[in-house]
């Protein structure tokens, strides 16, 4: 069912005078608590292998890793992941939130993007339809878009956030454009799409057409206590680097902060002093271990800046983007600490952030409760709704999927340094991919007779093993939609490809062809 919320303003009059007191109550204090997801990618299916395992605790000896002592490693690794069990922690969470609080309160679910696409087999190819009936299922309340949301451009972004109809450019219907069950629209027996319930927030993403953005910049939630809560949405600016430039041909990206400052105004000038931002834009941190998925050690990248050029009426952050797990206190403009947090990938943690509203002011109060804690998402019991929506779209990839269509002689993988995957060296799994694009192009005329072909390792998302291979598992390796393109290129211009794979001293920047 659709969620509407809608804030209505009702005016009763009286015949009687009202009592005067000898002073007006205060307006209670409201607990507010967002349960926040990034870069969850479609996995709606329980994941398996390395993103599936969440390291937790240092075992019995209390030592992380090889113990010098003994030369053993007892390290307790906790399979997390899959959005049954995200349902479940996220439920439960808000319900000891609930249970805990006294006086008004009120708990939200959000996200801050790449929700869908680069998703595995049973989501992706069914156009991440399926993860949207999730996502509804799991009750989000709102989410920023992620770059990955343009993966297949602005008009298919519009037909999935069909939440949003009628508002900026959003007049998109969930099945328009598509052919029923062909091309979208893909579900049966309850299973009918019908877009998001949740509205994609994109502040800095601005029509061409009109000169406003193309969905909402913010959303706004009531709470029991009579205060609001605002929330804006923005995507990293290079997005235009990271997806297909044909489909965003009507839109421009903007500044992150800079779209974000222009709002917060706004949303005070309607009486909304608690803002938060989410933000599809991160860092990286060099948290250690016993705290690697929930510390802020050493944070670097484009979220600093960002943190320190938005609005000090901002009140927190959440970020996404770089897949890293934190939760950090930066100081605002104003010097003020403010919380900047993200919550890793894949559903694999949640970050449970807990705030004050000031009754008086309607600010959120950071001297107060002003918290955030990433929580792993274990597999101690799945929300039954859920599983039987995975249940159903899995026995729909089942049938195509499982098809088998090829047998390869040894292991095809990416790149690795020891048993971590890295974008900093050539690959086995990187040059099939690449010949193959060759050869599939050799075969089209109309597409001039190419002599080399270039294939980026963050577009190679997993191995192929041994053996037969099916439909799954090849789709899996490139998520995407991709096309290949072909151009005409001058012998400089390669070699100018070639340099731009190294970015500097830092090689774990690198992206090597």
């Amino acid at each position: 069912m659709r969620r509407t919320r809608l804030t209505v303003a009702v005016a009763l009059a009286a015949a009687s005078v009202a009592v005067p007191t000898a002073a007006a109550a205060a307006p209670p204090d409201v607990a507010v608590q967002l349960v926040t997801m990034n870069d969850f990618h479609g996995r709606i299916s329980p994941t398996t292998g390395s993103d599936s395992q969440l390291l937790t605790s240092p075992g019995p000896d209390g030592v992380y890793g090889t113990n010098p002592a003994t030369g053993t490693n007892d390290d307790v690794v906790t399979e997390v992941g899959g959005s049954p069990y995200v349902a479940t922690t996220v439920a439960g969470l808000q319900q000891s939130f609930r249970t805990g609080t006294q006086g008004p309160a009120e708990s939200l679910f959000v996200g801050a993007g790449d929700l869908v696409s680069a998703s595995p087999f049973e989501s992706s190819v069914y156009k991440d339809e399926p993860t949207v009936e999730v996502l509804n299922q799991m009750g989000l309340d709102v989410s920023s878009v992620g770059n990955h949301e343009f993966d297949r451009g602005t008009q298919e972004l519009r037909r999935i956030s069909a939440a949003t109809d009628g508002t900026y450019t959003d007049d998109v219907a969930a099945c328009d454009g598509v052919t029923v069950r062909v091309d979208g629209c893909f579900g049966t027996d309850g299973h009918e799409f019908e877009g998001a319930d949740y509205p994609y927030l994109a502040a800095n993403v601005i029509s061409d057409k009109t000169g406003e953005p193309m969905l909402p910049p913010y959303a706004v939630f009531d709470t029991p206590g009579g205060q609001q809560i605002g929330l804006i949405g923005v995507v990293t600016d290079t997005t235009p680097t990271l997806v297909s430039p044909t489909g965003i041909t009507d839109v421009t990206f903007i500044d992150e902060a800079d779209a974000v400052n222009t709002w917060v105004p706004v949303l005070q000038e309607m009486g909304v002093e608690a803002i938060g931002v989410l933000i599809h834009e991160g860092g990286t941190a060099g948290n250690a271990l016993p705290i690697a998925y929930d510390g802020c050690e050493g944070l670097s990248g484009p979220i600093l800046d960002i943190n320190a050029r938005t609005s000090a009426a901002v009140d927190l952050i959440i970020s996404a983007h770089s897949h890293q797990a934190y939760n950090c206190r930066l100081p605002d403009p104003d010097g003020h600490e403010r919380l900047v947090t993200q919550a890793g990938y894949y559903g694999r943690l949640v970050t449970d952030i807990r705030l004050t509203i000031n009754g008086r002011s309607g600010d959120v109060d950071r001297g107060a409760t002003y918290s955030a804690t990433n929580v792993p998402v274990t597999r101690t019991a799945a929300d039954a709704d859920v599983a039987t929506v995975v249940d159903y779209w899995n026995g729909r990839a089942n049938e195509t999927g499982n098809v088998v269509i090829g047998t390869v002689t040894g292991d095809l993988l990416r790149a690795r340094n020891g048993e971590t995957v890295v974008r900093n060296d050539e690959s086995v799994l990187g040059t099939f991919v690449a010949d193959a694009q060759l050869t599939g192009a050799q075969a089209r005329p109309e597409l001039g007779a190419p002599v080399v072909a270039f294939m980026n390792p963050v577009g190679l998302r997993t191995d192929i093993a041994a053996g037969e291979v099916t439909f799954r598992e090849l789709f899996d390796v490139q998520p995407f939609s991709n096309t290949v393109n072909t151009v005409t290129m001058t012998g400089a211009a390669i070699d100018d490809v070639l340099e731009q794979q190294f970015r500097g001293a830092d090689n774990t920047a690198d992206l090597v062809l």
